[in-house]
């Protein structure tokens, strides 16, 4: 499973998913976080792919935003993503409370 949150800065998460310079994506595999990375929004990339502002998520499950607009949070669920709204200001926090609510997760979370 790969959980993303958007993000401006690696660190906070973002108040709107749409316009975000980039995501923090998490792998999970049989209840630990295997792989973290921070993928970057390219301009020249949303432009020319198919999928538009998801380009660079389509491998992702589960997105875990702040808040979103109606048209938003319908394309997202038209892309059949899980979305998970939290009202944490930190993606650590935001990851861990998400990842804790699933049975069988283990590892705690460190952003790096």
């Amino acid at each position: 499973m790969k959980v993303t949150i958007p993000t401006d800065d690696g660190f906070i998460v973002r108040e709107q998913f749409r316009g975000s310079r980039g995501y923090v994506v998490a792998t999970v595999l049989e209840g630990k976080i295997v792989h973290q990375e921070l993928r970057w929004n390219l301009l020249s990339e949303i432009m020319t792919s198919e999928h538009g502002f998801l380009y660079n998520l389509i491998d992702c499950d589960v997105i875990i935003i702040k808040k979103s607009g109606i048209i938003n949070y319908e394309l997202l669920q038209l892309k059949t993503f899980k979305i998970v709204q939290t009202d944490q200001l930190e993606i650590p926090n935001s990851l861990t409370n998400y990842l804790e609510s699933i049975p069988g997760f283990t590892e705690k979370i460190l952003i790096t």
